[in-house]
């Protein structure tokens, strides 16, 4: 049917004023004006901003307070670019594709990759007013929606299928507000299930049937890409690890790659553009969380502030400061760059994020989120490796025969106690996360030329005295490293007009190189089967095999005097094995840096030079004498004589009292029910360097460097010192170190089915693992020695599986390794 137009005489209405449709509501003054309808309940928003290119943000302003759920106060979402486009009664909220672009002045060349990719209409909405180029539309259905993914969230760790009930949530009035440069709109949002709650939801939820959590929507102005004024993106370079963004840049000429990448940093320029040195035009300023109690908050303004001095030698004066944030702020408001102090039932990793423009790389707001119970982890940590200052261990009520010697207590200084160290990890911890607010990536290589980075994962630096007591006195560096100034010199030095900026950014890349500033980062330390032997979390010094050797002398000087004064005085004598598990692993990542020397190849991210030089070398193969040497270090802790705990300390560990059996994640598994077990400890322990040394990428990596060169090690060799160590001795020993020998060698024949029916394996990894297998048929006699029970049961293990019709995994797994990480799992 055609549609006739109206009669003279007839009127078609419109939309109201915004005037009139707001009569009476309270208005919010800000980036994005909103009005509070109270009766109705509704959130209404003034829009006019109409293809203008606005940062949306999502965000948590409250947590569930359980870090393996992943959902935390302060979390922040993806940042996305949005516009709003008017369409006759519909407003449209559609996120720009800015993954793919075309940077030339040419409106054609711009829109043909604009129409060759999609967008994303992410709202629509009805126009309920309009004033001029003013409409007003309802937020309410847009504000009380799960943006952030809460439900998805909850449903991948396990924790129950819920939805969001819109009939419990609304929108949080007091902390919707506007700025002149963002608007900011929460919402309480309840989250229901009919199911069963996960674990973690009971434990940290007070009705866990609904959970609710407050998220923020973020309406962000972005700053102009163009014209005077604009910010100014620099390059990435893989030798220096700045984090930035990547798109593909369609008007690239056809010689130059279409992969452009930038930088992420903070907008920072000098005041003076002229002078070497220059106060800033506006200066960088975090601001810590007033919830920090002390002494943690002054040790969270000083290790953050240490930053200042990377900023002088990229050429500035005051340019970054730290201050407590003020009682009448917002930390949400993007106005600040915030370090909140965040807390959860478990300990957990900490967190630096900001929100970014994808348009450039430009840092708009830094967001540092800490784990409260960082600190109490290290003053675990610290407390197993030395006596509690103040405990008295003869006040225990044990025989004297089960302490250790209190003459340590009377040597040990005072002003070099745990609590000194964890402050000085959390003063680290700090300044590491703003790091990466500022931009910088992990540099897991820096701890191998002098803790020159704060972007390092530290281990406690553990000395020992020449009396032979141990020494935290040192444990964690202070301040930043020279890679850290480095670093920040190449993503802020800002260089006169001039200037070529290319050419500049070069030499302070040679210089970098030049003196030793080498990078790698997460993906070449954390893999498994990793193969940089430098690249590693939680280790120390420039020799991982010198190293591991004497974190084993610390670990054992640390177990001689473990006792009940490594406990406060009042506490259950169960709580000891809290203490003792760091200390019993005390080793056991400066090992995991160990092994990788073992089928390990040193390489650097090298670019090719203007002048077409390439640097050498780009890739080498660990020496096949250091390959040999780590080997023997690392089958060194697997000998039941490293392994075995004495009985001494077994007597002082009982099973938790009630009231205490929630247990931690500082426990060992087990085989013996509520009581300590020792050979499950042991075999945890000798799993770390077993399934370091059979890694298939690693083995792989052998059976290849010994094809190149016979003088490198072959994973044959490398199986068999692991299968000669583990039956070292011929027959089993007696006692405690024959229990622990005896799991050692079914772990390690666990270990070798696994791998021999590994489908990811290679076909030579495969079988050189089935080869070993047989060959411990041939070396196990079950009528060598006593107790003929284990060996005849290896050994029918084994034939089991070599004649299997089909995969048969029939052993038991050893037990696991506890959260080792000394913040817990996840990355920060």
């Amino acid at each position: 049917m055609i549609a006739l137009p109206a009669a003279a005489d007839e009127t078609i209405a419109g939309p109201p004023t915004i005037a009139e449709a707001t009569e009476g509501l309270a208005r919010i003054d800000g980036f994005i004006p909103l009005y509070w309808d109270e009766v109705g309940g509704r959130l209404l928003a003034e829009l006019a901003r109409f293809d203008e290119e606005i940062l949306y943000q999502v965000s948590l302003s409250s947590g569930v307070g359980s870090n393996p759920i992943g959902l935390d106060r302060g979390q922040l979402g993806e940042s996305r670019v949005v516009v709003f486009r008017r369409i006759g009664p519909k407003v449209l909220m559609i996120e720009r594709n800015t993954r793919f672009r075309a940077l030339t002045g040419r409106e054609a060349e711009r829109r043909a990759v604009e129409d060759s990719f999609a967008s994303s209409v992410l709202a629509g909405f009805e126009v309920e007013a309009a004033e001029g180029d003013r409409v007003l539309v309802e937020f309410s259905p847009f504000a009380l929606r799960d943006a952030h993914g809460i439900a998805a969230t909850l449903r991948r760790s396990d924790q129950g299928s819920y939805w969001l009930d819109v009939a419990r949530s609304a929108i949080d009035l007091p902390r919707t507000r506007g700025f002149p440069k963002n608007t900011e709109i929460e919402a309480l949002l309840t989250f229901a299930t009919e199911g069963d709650p996960g674990r973690l939801l009971r434990e940290t939820t007070p009705s866990p049937e609904a959970v609710s959590l407050r998220q923020r929507l973020s309406f962000i102005e972005l700053p102009p890409i163009d014209g005077e004024g604009s910010y100014s993106p620099r390059r990435l370079d893989p030798r220096v690890g700045v984090f930035g963004i990547e798109f593909y840049d369609y008007a690239k000429p056809i010689d130059e790659p279409i992969e452009t990448r930038w930088i992420a940093r903070h907008r920072l320029e000098k005041a003076d553009p002229a002078a070497d040195r220059s106060e800033p035009v506006e200066p960088i300023v975090y601001y810590v969380d007033p919830g920090a109690p002390e002494p943690i908050r002054s040790a969270l303004v000083e290790g953050a502030s240490w930053w200042n001095e990377a900023f002088e030698a990229a050429g500035f004066i005051n340019a970054f400061r730290v201050e407590v944030l003020p009682e009448d702020a917002d930390p949400m408001d993007v106005r600040y760059n915030v370090i909140n102090w965040v807390h959860r039932s478990t300990r957990g990793w900490s967190y630096g994020s900001s929100v970014i423009d994808p348009r450039t790389g430009e840092i708009l707001k830094g967001h540092v989120t800490l784990g409260s119970l960082r600190v109490r982890q290290d003053y675990l940590i610290g407390t197993g490796l030395v006596p509690v200052l103040g405990a008295d261990a003869s006040a225990m009520g044990c025989e004297c025969a089960l302490m250790p010697s209190t003459e340590y207590l009377d040597d040990l200084d005072p002003a070099v106690d745990a609590e000194a160290m964890a402050l000085a990890r959390l003063r680290q911890l700090s300044a590491h996360e703003v790091g990466h607010t500022i931009g910088l990536a992990h540099n897991f290589a820096a701890s191998t030329y002098g803790r020159e980075s704060v972007m390092d994962y530290p281990a406690p630096l553990v000395r020992l005295t020449q009396s032979g007591g141990i020494d935290l006195s040192d444990a964690y560096a202070e301040g930043i490293g020279a890679y850290d100034t480095f670093a920040i010199r190449y993503a802020y030095t800002p260089f006169p007009p001039e200037a070529d900026e290319e050419e500049e950014l070069d030499r302070i890349i040679r210089e970098g190189v030049a003196a030793g500033m080498l990078f790698l980062s997460d993906a070449d330390a954390r893999p498994a089967g990793a193969a940089h032997p430098l690249a590693n979390l939680w280790d120390n010094g420039d020799d991982p095999v010198a190293m591991l050797r004497h974190e084993l002398e610390v670990r054992r000087i640390g177990l001689e005097r473990f006792g009940p004064a490594n406990i406060d005085n009042g506490s259950p004598m169960a709580m000891l094995e809290a203490k003792l598990l760091p200390l019993y692993l005390h080793h056991r990542f400066q090992l995991q840096a160990a092994v990788k020397s073992v089928g390990g190849a040193s390489y650097t991210y090298a670019v090719k030079d203007g002048d077409g030089t390439v640097p050498e070398p780009v890739v080498a193969i660990v020496p096949a004498r250091r390959q040999r040497e780590a080997l023997d270090a690392v089958l060194a802790t697997i000998d039941p004589e490293t392994l075995v705990l004495p009985d001494r300390l077994l007597a002082l560990i009982p099973p938790r009292p009630f009231g205490y059996q929630g247990g931690t994640a500082e426990s060992f598994s087990g085989h013996t029910g509520p009581t300590f077990d020792p050979v499950a400890a042991a075999s945890i322990a000798a799993d770390l360097a077993v399934s370091g040394l059979l890694r298939r990428e690693r083995a792989a990596r052998l059976i290849d460097y010994h094809s190149r060169d016979e003088s490198y090690p072959d994973f044959n060799e490398v199986v068999g010192a692991l299968v000669d160590r583990a039956w070292r001795d011929g027959a089993p020993a007696s006692g405690s170190v024959g229990a622990i020998r005896r799991a050692v060698q079914s772990l390690v024949v666990t270990r070798l089915m696994e791998l021999a029916d590994d489908d990811e394996a290679a076909p030579e990894v495969r079988a050189t693992a089935t080869e070993a297998l047989r060959g411990i048929l041939d070396r196990v006699d079950p009528d060598d020695g006593p107790d003929p029970a284990p060996r005849r049961a290896i050994r029918d293990d084994i034939t089991r599986f070599l004649e299997r019709p089909a995969p048969v995994r029939s052993r038991a797994e050893p037990p696991p390794a506890p959260p080792g990480d000394p913040i817990g799992s996840g990355r920060g």
